[in-house]
């Protein structure tokens, strides 16, 4: 069932024999074997690839299911031998890591000691395809529409904030129109980026005419910039915390239809998360809607 599941998630033979740590050959074997048992072709050899005839794709659905019933199994049982231990690798996009990280770890290292978390930072395309491979157990995305192997669930969404430099104090969190800012230049990571993508989308709609955009990939460096040019910059909430707080730059909400960071935890569709997994992501949570205090009215 793994070697079918990885061959039509990866779409070739060499892709699931990586995945899986076995050979090519022992990968096409063991379909072999289910395509004899069954008597129907299940999957389609084509040059650089194969995919799943209408049999295999039924088959799938009904191999992750009952792969993920053997995997939520597995770690059910474990959890009546101990107490919840082990390790969970979870990634994070870095509007997450600058404020909401720190004491999401440190809460949960208190409850969880023998726990163990390994966090990795990337930009959203990355945790993707890291989820997809099995490389991370779950990450935290800008929202999408889980297909082929993964699964989601929504997380609390986040308003996006103009910040610019401290020029007028008085302005600090009221909330501001872009149509008339003028000139609207704009410190944004690259344009491949799912959420840059999302957010110039959102402000073409509203007819706000952007005069120049600065890529920089890089948040800290956007916030030095920022703090030291006419450049402003649209920034997760959660990433302006402290500045919020102590007006060290004018963060203000957005005026008008709402621009949100909508964030979703994602995780391979075969697989069950692990206590650990699902312990700490339910904390990251209650840390979202906790700081959400900080900047509604």
């Amino acid at each position: 069932m793994r070697m079918l599941v990885a061959v039509v998630e990866e779409g070739s033979f060499t892709g699931a024999a990586r995945r899986e740590n076995a050979t090519q050959s022992g990968v096409s074997q063991h379909i072999q074997k289910l395509e004899d048992r069954f008597g129907v072709r299940l999957i389609e050899r084509e040059p650089g690839g194969a995919r799943p005839t209408p049999a295999g794709d039924r088959l799938y659905s009904r191999c992750v299911h009952v792969l993920r019933g053997a995997s939520e199994a597995e770690e059910e049982m474990r959890g009546f031998g101990r107490g919840l231990d082990g390790e969970a690798a979870i990634g994070l996009m870095s509007a997450l890591t600058r404020c909401v990280l720190g004491p999401t770890l440190r809460g949960f290292m208190q409850v969880h000691p023998n726990a163990s978390i390994r966090i990795a930072e990337a930009v959203s395309d990355q945790l993707i395809e890291r989820v997809s491979a099995s490389a991370l157990d779950a990450a935290v995305v800008p929202t999408i529409d889980p297909v082929g192997p993964l699964d989601g669930r929504a997380l609390p969404s986040v308003p996006e904030m103009f910040v610019s430099r401290v020029d007028r104090t008085q302005d600090h969190m009221i909330p501001i129109d872009l149509r008339t800012v003028r000139p609207l230049r704009l410190v944004m990571p690259p344009k491949d980026n799912l959420r840059t993508r999302r957010v110039l989308a959102h402000l073409a709609l509203q007819g706000a005419e952007i005069d120049d955009v600065l890529e920089l990939d890089s948040m800290f460096g956007a916030f030095d910039f920022v703090a030291n040019s006419d450049y402003v910059a649209l920034i997760p909430a959660i990433m302006v915390l402290p500045e919020i707080r102590d007006a060290s730059l004018c963060v203000r909400p957005l005026a008008g239809p709402p621009l949100t960071l909508d964030l979703m935890a994602i995780q391979p569709r075969r697989r069950s998360l692990s206590p650990v997994a699902s312990a700490f992501l339910a904390a990251l949570e209650r840390q979202l809607q906790f700081d959400a205090v900080a900047w509604r009215p």
